[in-house]
């Protein structure tokens, strides 16, 4: 059984990967997705896993011009959403841009620009499509969002899924699929020494493959003792600097007798709390077992380095993805 920490504070994706790791390299050869604009990623989660192929998700991009936002959908392998996909999948859109209204997260007969022109939810909580696009100069953009993969063993990145985020001074590699943007394999810690605890992940100034698990820590089916990592999964991400519309985060400390377990279980990914929850899903590895809590007295081998590192990922400040020294109640 694992343990669960809720967070009150704001959404801040990803760390950066121990020193050395083949995927780190400097910032700046990567588009950063959001350095103009947030993301919202809107998906109607009902939690049945096989109808997941009957139902689409959408991006929402922050108010521009239409054509601005054109170039924007383009930059994250997609284009705006077609009034025709709405009409099909109108009680998902319904539902997804209400509770946006009702999260005041967009204004009331808030409308969008889309790629045959405006969407509105009316005032009879209707979906329409207002005529003729001059009267509106800008308006909150919603992209398509083409990958179908809905589970954590389909999940993986490609070229057209990736997105880049900057975050905590480093920027981040991560993908997105139906439910939720994924970054996996995030270290927020440096690479361990033996028996100490842990500190704080220190490089900055990096660009971070974060679209793959890091190895879990030692144990009887095998691991690293190179396994601080961390991942996120979230509905939402900030625009660079901005500190509004941040989600609550839930961290999660995987159980398995302080002997197994990873950050990585299939069984506790974040995806759907993500998407049906709305907030942002923490998971983290940790050491274990003898090298986790072994202790001797008389020596400076004090034990506890497993609940050590669980402190040192309650306090990885990732803003804007996921900040989670805050205030906080078990």
């Amino acid at each position: 059984m694992g343990f669960t920490r809720s967070v009150a504070c704001g959404l801040a994706v990803a760390s950066a990967l121990v020193h050395g790791h083949p995927f780190e390299k400097r910032a700046g050869s990567v588009n950063v997705a959001n350095s103009a604009s947030s993301l919202t990623l809107l998906y109607q989660n009902n939690l049945n896993a096989s109808d997941d192929v009957n139902h689409v998700s959408a991006i929402l991009l922050d108010s521009m011009t239409q054509g601005a936002g054109q170039s924007a959908c383009a930059a994250l392998s997609e284009s705006l959403l077609s009034a025709q996909t709405i009409k099909n999948y109108s009680s998902d859109f319904l539902k997804s841009l209400s509770y946006l209204q009702f999260s005041g997260r967009v204004a009331p007969q808030q409308a969008f620009f889309i790629q045959d022109g405006v969407l509105e939810v009316d005032e009879n909580s209707e979906l329409s499509f207002p005529a003729g696009t001059a009267d509106y100069k800008t308006l909150p953009i919603l992209c398509t969002q083409s990958n179908q993969a809905s589970q954590p063993q389909n999940s993986t990145s490609t070229a057209a899924n990736e997105i880049a985020v900057s975050a905590a001074g480093n920027t981040f590699l991560g993908y997105r699929n139906k439910k939720s943007f994924r970054f996996l394999g995030i270290p927020y810690a440096d690479q361990p020494v033996r028996f100490t605890y842990s500190h704080l992940y220190s490089s900055s100034g990096q660009t971070i493959n974060a679209t793959a698990y890091g190895s879990q820590c030692v144990q009887s089916g095998g691991g690293s003792e190179n396994c601080l990592f961390l991942n996120i999964q979230t509905p939402y991400v900030p625009k660079t600097g901005s500190t509004t519309n941040l989600r609550p985060v839930m961290f999660w400390i995987h159980g398995g007798g302080f002997t197994g377990g990873s950050g990585s279980d299939s069984l506790s990914d974040g995806g759907n709390l993500a998407s049906r929850e709305d907030l942002v899903v923490v998971t983290i590895n940790y050491r274990l077992s003898t090298l986790g809590f072994l202790a001797i007295p008389g020596t400076n081998i004090t034990g506890n380095f497993g609940i050590g590192d669980q402190i040192t990922a309650l306090e990885v400040e990732l803003h804007p993805l996921c900040c989670c020294r805050c205030t906080d109640e078990l």
